[in-house]
């Protein structure tokens, strides 16, 4: 295609240069690389930096990154987003190629990483790099992270709250680790730190530090300052020293700051702001707990009391900062308080903006440009109102006391101190603001609210704030939008602020019935004790739950963070509350699978399902659905039916579909922790929704009649499990031309795996089609037989035996089914059709040295497959067919294989398939060993032994050395 007409449809403010660039992007990639560009640069934000930077990309020459793309062509959709939302990340991911690599290796971006992941990922960044200079190496870490964290915000998989907490989290990260490169330091010199307490004891003093600001509220922009408190213990010097523990915390703070403040290549690690400390510049750095205290109780201006409002440790020792934060907050919050009372508040808010509005208007030679955060009603103001009502209420009513805005507002609303309208707009329009914020700021990575003058670049952040599904949006339109949110925020900001300046403190809300809340919030100072304290009162049966001694570590952990995120809402928690039997039904989940714990805190309407397990017996035909002898998973989903038939948009259908399959999965999971059911049920099962969910792809692409789509790899052999990819086969007869039905089959990936706000369904790889990536996407029968019966490779013979139809036309998927075992034939007797197979297996155990592989390891689940597959092609038995028990035992009724190599064959595989389900279902991911984490260990191995129904002699890993040798035993006298 010409390049200049395949971009004819994309707003191009330079379409000659675009067409270009296309043309030398062409001269790089392969065909589907080039292909897939057109269509995802018209929904870029700004597509001519986009293809721009691909093309740069493609042009560096890393042929690997290239092929990949070509396999996995979500990186190509990767790619052209972070391209045209940032182009300082941009540069980041041409930089770091690698970061491809780590996308395909984690593929779904439907889990917001925690402190401790962010931590891990540093570590073995820290491994692999070279470099010395600490603050190059953390700057570096953050951009390399912003990509993912940025992915996941633009589209739409995480929300605001999940942005700016993840942000938060790294942010606390790289604090934590600049603290501990320069405390090193400082030691290696002065020695540590010590001082004695009264009864003469010595020990080191703690050093803790504390974020304010949008950090202490987990709620950092991309590019905010940071603003710190750098707090130590008191204590008298425990002996003499070269230098004093004042003055080594003061240097500790000094170098801390330094270290993350100094710009290198990568830019600074941050902005860090101090002047929140006592007595702003004129303080020192590092103050110790009791002078700190003192200066909150007897010198600090109002303004200064609620600032610490958002106080939340970031680093160091944590102890000491909940001393100082529990310490300090009856001098923020105090029952009296009243409008009046924090006037100095008010009177300093009121300056600051008008300063800020008086340098606006100089940077901008007197034209005033709309600033989102300091303009009225931007987004400084819904902070400062919600601080003050926090303020007002917070005294009598303790668990008013949140750091983040957004859940704060929330709060109010509860209690009733927002009314719904207000509530809805202070919260809609805070959001608009801080997307619109968050967009400045990813463009070029500075830290600006105001919007863009040029009409090009404002018409680029209006596509990246709006989107550009409903209609190219004029910048116009924009900023009356932008202007429109702003002033619902002033009228509200206004008519609260000077009412209640008005009046006393009111006595509370009309009297009726209001659901309690617990006194905690998500994110912050949550303690297990509190949430105890709250269930007692509001849910007696849920309290008996969660208060059990014997709860495990683990099983406390996630129910802790399940029970916290449903106090989002007076919705969530009554959920919650009312179904305490659920709830202890979950605590399976939580004990043993973090994957399924996070589908549930996001998705807390789960819990439903989790109460409907195990509470009906199941149908006879549901036993027959789910049989693990099955040879074909057969039956239909309704549900997926529905949306497949329905008058909604196509947008809407891929995120129904995405819900639902997310829905069955999820409880697919549920239902083998809570009634340890065996691993082939369960792989039944979410092959069957698998397939079912095609089937609703297949209606959505307009599949013709001539169509038809067939499974191989573990989809084909009924052993689908979670974060499986789905392997395959697309065909059509002669009435179906190949472009309509390479349409069909590309509309069908793109349905299944295209990332949404909601994820995606699960990945498909057409890979195992005749000559893979290279040949054709859709095949005919006739072309498949003449393959096979000419070109086809060993491997290929093998892998086919698992041919199976899932969607479209049964008369075409039998046609194609016996085309294959025709070709198929011409393996069976060919005498080096064995040491081909061998050759194969070979290369594919020392393909991946180091710790076994489940897989290729020798002995590993490759070999039984291979025997079972190489006997199936040897016997042209093609009619053994179902997963690896079925076909085995099936083998062995043929005496093909001897009863005792069935024997050992069958329950390697039962082993291999359980393991690997279990790691799966603990960590939502697959992987090709056991886990370094002991705890993680800990759980797959207890879980394996439960849903095998056994004990493992001598632990899983000696299970597992003696299933290699016996199945390598076998393999070795069976594939000659």
């Amino acid at each position: 295609m010409n390049p200049a007409a395949a971009l004819s449809h994309i707003a191009f403010q330079d379409p000659e240069r675009a067409a270009q660039n296309l043309a030398r992007v062409r001269e790089h990639v392969p065909a589907g690389v080039a292909e897939s560009l057109p269509t995802l640069l018209i929904d870029s934000p700004d597509p001519d930096s986009a293809l721009n930077l691909f093309e740069r990309l493609c042009s560096a020459g890393n042929t690997e990154v290239l092929r990949l793309m070509d396999r996995h062509h979500y990186l190509i959709h990767y790619a052209v987003v972070v391209f045209g939302y940032s182009l300082y990340l941009g540069e980041t991911l041409i930089q770091n190629p690698d970061l491809f690599h780590a996308l395909a290796r984690e593929r779904h971006l439907d889990r917001t990483h925690s402190r401790e992941d962010h931590e891990e990922s540093l570590a073995r960044f820290r491994s692999r790099s070279f470099e010395s200079d600490a603050a190059l190496l953390l700057a570096r870490f953050k951009r390399r992270e912003y990509i993912r964290i940025m992915l996941r915000d633009v589209l739409g998989i995480a929300t605001l709250a999940e942005t700016t907490a993840e942000i938060s989290a790294l942010a606390d990260v790289l604090i934590e680790e600049a603290l501990r490169e320069c405390d090193t330091a400082l030691r290696a010199r002065y020695g540590a730190p010590l001082s004695a307490d009264r009864e003469g004891r010595v020990a080191e003093p703690p050093f803790a530090v504390l974020s304010l600001g949008k950090l202490g509220g987990l709620e950092l922009n991309y590019s905010s300052d940071v603003d710190l408190l750098f707090l130590y213990g008191d204590g008298e010097p425990a002996e003499p020293g070269t230098i004093s523990n004042r003055e080594y915390f003061i240097r500790l703070a000094q170098d801390a700051t330094e270290l993350l403040s100094r710009v290198t290549r990568e830019g600074a690690v941050f902005r860090i702001d101090l002047r929140l400390r006592p007595q702003g510049r004129e303080g020192e750095p590092a103050v110790p707990l009791s002078h700190a205290l003192g200066y909150y109780r007897e010198r600090a201006h109002d303004w200064e009391l609620q600032a610490m409002i958002k106080a939340r440790h970031s680093a160091g020792n944590q102890s000491l900062a909940r001393e100082f934060i529990r310490a300090v907050q009856p001098h923020i919050y105090r029952k009296e308080l009243n409008f009046a009372a924090i006037e100095t508040a008010l009177d300093t808010r009121e300056k600051i903006s008008a300063h800020r509005r008086r340098a606006n208007a100089a940077s901008s030679h007197g034209r005033l440009h709309l600033d989102v955060k300091v303009e009225r009603g931007g987004i400084r103001d819904v902070e400062f109102l919600v601080q003050c009502l926090q303020r007002v209420y917070g005294g009598s009513e303790p668990w008013l006391r949140s750091g983040g805005t957004l859940f704060s507002l929330h709060k109010l609303h509860d209690k009733g101190h927002l009314a719904g309208k207000d509530f809805h707009d202070l919260n809609s329009g805070y959001e608009f603001l801080r997307r619109v914020e968050h967009r400045l700021q990813l463009r070029r990575g500075q830290q600006t609210h105001r919007l863009p003058e040029a009409e090009a670049e404002l018409r680029v952040i209006a596509r990246a704030v709006i989107g550009t599904d409903r209609g190219e949006v004029l910048p116009e339109d924009f900023v009356a939008t932008v202007r429109q949110r702003m002033a619902a925020v002033a009228e509200i900001y206004q008519r609260i602020i000077h009412s209640q300046q008005q009046q006393k403190l009111r006595e509370g809300p009309e009297p009726g019935f209001r659901l309690l809340m617990p006194p905690a919030e998500l994110g912050r100072e949550l303690t297990y004790d509190q949430i105890l304290h709250r269930l007692a009162v509001d849910a007696p049966a849920l309290y008996e739950v969660a208060a059990r001694r014997e709860l495990a570590t683990h099983a406390r952990r996630n129910l802790h963070r399940f029970l916290s995120a449903s106090f989002t809402s007076s919705e969530r928690y009554a959920a919650v509350t009312r179904d305490p039997q659920a709830v202890e039904r979950a605590l399976r989940i939580f004990a043993a699978s973090d994957y399924l714990t996070d589908i549930l805190i996001r998705h807390p309407e789960e819990i439903a399902t989790v109460r409907e397990i195990g509470e009906n017996s199941e149908t006879g035909a549901e036993k027959e659905l789910f049989a693990p002898g099955s040879e074909a998973v057969s039956g239909e989903d309704p549900v997926f039916e529905h949306i497949a038939k329905s008058e909604a948009s196509y947008g809407e259908k891929l995120a129904l579909l995405r819900q639902h399959f997310r829905h069955r999965v999820f409880a697919a999971g549920a239902r083998d922790l809570v009634e340890s059911r065996p691993v082939y049920e369960s792989l039944a099962e979410t092959t069957a929704v698998a397939d079912a969910a095609i089937r609703a792809a297949a209606r959505v692409a307009g599949s013709p009649e001539g169509f038809a789509v067939l499974a191989l790899g573990r989809l084909g052999s009924c052993e689908f499990d979670i974060a499986s990819d789905a392997d395959l086969l697309f065909v059509r007869d002669g009435a179906v031309s190949q472009a309509q039905g390479t349409r069909t089959a590309e509309q069908m990936v793109e349905v299944l795996s295209a990332y949404t706000r909601d994820g995606t369904v699960f990945a498909v790889d057409p890979r195992l089609r005749p000559r893979g990536a290279e040949g054709e996407l859709v095949h005919t029968p006739e072309h498949l037989a003449e393959y096979f019966a000419s070109d086809a490779q060993a491997w290929e013979a093998l892998t086919y035996t698992k041919l199976r139809p899932v969607a479209g036309s049964p008369e075409l998927a039998d046609r194609t089914w016996q085309a294959v075992q025709r070709g198929l034939a011409r393996f069976a007797g060919h005498p080096d059709f064995p040491a081909a197979v061998r050759d194969m297996r070979g290369r594919l155990e020392k393909s991946e040295p180091g710790e076994p592989n489940f897989k290729t390891t020798s002995g590993g689940f490759y070999d039984i497959d291979f025997i079972a597959s190489y006997l199936v092609v040897r016997r042209q038995a093609y009619e053994v067919r179902g997963n690896i028990r079925v076909k085995l035992h099936q083998l062995a009724t043929r005496a093909w294989l001897s009863d005792n190599d069935c024997a050992t064959l069958d329950s390697a595989g039962e082993l291999l398939r359980t393991l690997e389900h279990v790691i799966r279902l603990v960590q939502g991911r697959a992987r090709k060993s056991l886990p370094a984490a002991e705890q993680a260990r800990e759980t797959i191995e207890r879980l394996t032994a439960k849903l095998l129904g056994r004990e493992l002699a001598g632990g899983l890993e000696a299970e597992l050395e003696r299933s290699y040798q016996g199945v390598r035993r076998v393999y070795e006298r069976m594939v000659v």
